[in-house]
């Protein structure tokens, strides 16, 4: 059976079988709108169509849906705006929150959470006879600040005992 469309009229077709079933319509509905033979010539039709379009690459996909926010946004300020001018505090609540949760999620896509890279190099120079020397000085300049003791713990008081006659 020859074809009854040109090759450009039918990848038009393809795609918007493919964009009815990425919506939730059923082949059959599919098939019966786009005036398909089957359900199953308009899953070959999409089949064939993916087969032949390469895959959007990420930056490509992350540029769509950075897109897709934006647009939002924008429809949620004017929202915002509106609920605003009626005096509605819920909506606007509502609203903001929505416009909060798209910017946190724009944010994420293009990587503003991402963990900074922290290099940390750590040398230790010394050796454990420089260490413990140094520790040795550091002790006897703190034992030569205190006052002396005893050797039941009490500081030394040098004094002499005198009688005094009554």
């Amino acid at each position: 059976m020859p074809p009854t469309m040109n090759r450009q009229d039918s990848r038009v077709r393809a795609e918007e079988a493919f964009r009815l079933r990425a919506v939730g319509r059923t082949w059959a509905e599919i098939s019966q709108t786009l005036g398909y033979r089957s359900r199953g010539a308009a899953q070959l039709a999409v089949r064939r169509l993916m087969d032949r379009t390469p895959p959007e690459t990420a930056e490509q996909a992350r540029a769509q849906a950075t897109e897709g926010l934006r647009i939002t946004k924008s429809v949620l300020f004017a929202t915002l705006a509106d609920a605003k001018l009626r005096g509605d505090s819920q909506a606007v609540v509502s609203a903001a929150k929505a416009i909060a949760d798209m910017i946190e999620k724009d944010a994420r896509l293009n990587g503003l959470h991402a963990p900074s890279r922290t290099e940390v190099d750590v040398n230790v120079n010394h050796d454990a006879t420089a260490i413990i020397n140094r520790m040795e000085s550091e002790l006897l300049a703190l034992v030569a600040t205190r006052p002396p003791q005893n050797a039941i713990g009490g500081t030394i008081i040098d004094a002499e005992v005198e009688e005094i006659a009554r």
